[in-house]
């Protein structure tokens, strides 16, 4: 694993900086909370950089009058997410949706009107129902940069005002018309957000109607599958997120559990294939065969074998005699593979396969 270097920490992750913070517990894989660095030093075990970071949204009490403070690896942190314009979501757009305090990254499976949308988590197998406002555009930082690069915002011009022309009274009204504005909150986790509104009627000061989330209408995705039927399985272990392992399905469990056997781990005796109990949210069919591109390009979401396991990273290098750098985001790895140990990331989405959009350059 690549560590984060100090001329790194100093530069984005120095005293102060606001940040967002990923958890390595179970349950909390593809979420981000927001926090503010403290401090960070380097370890003495292993070299890596320490950061102390307090959660902006996590408290240590049960009665919320101390935020939560903890020290943690520099892996573990990205610099706070700079803000966008408001826009309109896509069907099949990753996103991260703002819920139980935090970022957590999903894809919009569906669009619910103008402003509503359902949002898959592909961890959790569960889909919910959320307001445009609770939503943002899904980004990944990688070596410095965000992947893909946040959209741009509107430059306003700096205008100078001569003293005459200066209005006489100390605040400013402004003057909206009904339709689409951004406004922000003082509501805990996002002060700092701007989101999409609509202004319902203008007396004095405008009335303001603020996009919040939907009650969650959450729904658990469960797959069946047969005896015998070839599927990939997933794991929640610590350095195997984005792994899809290939297995065979040996019989059906009770509460949604399956008996599996791995096609290519096996037993600590080396005697057998590996078999496990594992629960249907982990399991999916193996992905259709689609015929190979020509060639991939950076920033292409991919699924690469190694190890005989397929793990999904993203190009991040296109090299000569048909061979990329692939970067994968739950190690902080970059790899280097041949076109034919690569093949086109797909979702397992309500019973279907879903060919995530690419990355739009004509939007930044």
């Amino acid at each position: 694993m690549a560590n984060i270097d100090e001329d790194m920490i100093a530069q984005y992750f120095y005293k102060g900086a606001k940040v967002e913070i990923s958890s390595k517990d179970e349950g909390f894989q593809g979420s981000w909370f927001q926090g503010t660095v403290l401090g960070y030093r380097k370890s003495k075990s292993n070299s890596c950089m320490k950061v102390l970071v307090r959660y902006k949204t996590l408290m240590k009490d049960k009665e919320g009058t101390r935020r939560l403070k903890e020290e943690l690896d520099a892996m573990q942190l990205r610099p706070a997410l700079p803000p966008e314009n408001c826009r309109r979501f896509e069907s099949y757009e990753e996103v991260d949706a703002y819920y139980h305090d935090g970022w957590w990254a999903g894809i919009i499976t569906e669009v619910l009107g103008e402003d509503k949308y359902s949002v898959f988590f592909r961890d959790s197998r569960e889909q919910r129902c959320f307001k445009a406002a609770r939503l943002r555009r899904h980004r990944e930082w990688v070596y410095g940069k965000w992947v893909p690069p946040p959209l741009k915002r509107a430059k306003v011009e700096e205008v100078s005002m001569s003293t005459e022309e200066k209005p006489k009274k100390e605040t400013i009204d402004n003057n909206f018309s009904q339709g689409e504005v951004e406004v922000n909150t003082d509501e805990d986790g996002i002060q700092d957000d701007w989101f999409a509104a609509v202004v319902d009627k203008k007396s004095g000061a405008p009335e303001v109607s603020i996009a919040t989330e939907v009650k969650p209408n959450e729904e658990i995705i469960v797959n069946n599958f047969s005896p015998r039927a070839p599927v990939e399985v997933s794991s929640d272990e610590d350095g195997f997120g984005g792994a899809w392992f290939p297995a065979t399905i040996v019989k059906e469990l009770d509460k949604g559990k399956y008996l599996i056997e791995y096609r290519t781990l096996r037993n600590d005796d080396d005697t057998e294939l590996l078999r496990e109990e594992v629960d249907s949210l982990h399991i999916r069919p193996c992905p259709p065969d689609i015929e190979l591109l020509d060639r991939f390009e950076v920033l292409e979401e991919v699924e690469a074998l190694y190890n005989d396991i397929w793990w999904v990273g993203v190009v991040s290098k296109v090299r000569k005699n048909d061979e990329y750098n692939v970067y994968f985001r739950s190690n902080n790895e970059e790899l280097g593979f041949k076109h034919s140990d690569l093949r086109v990331h797909q979702e397992w989405i309500n019973g279907k396969w879903i060919f995530p959009p690419k990355v739009q350059f004509s939007e930044y």
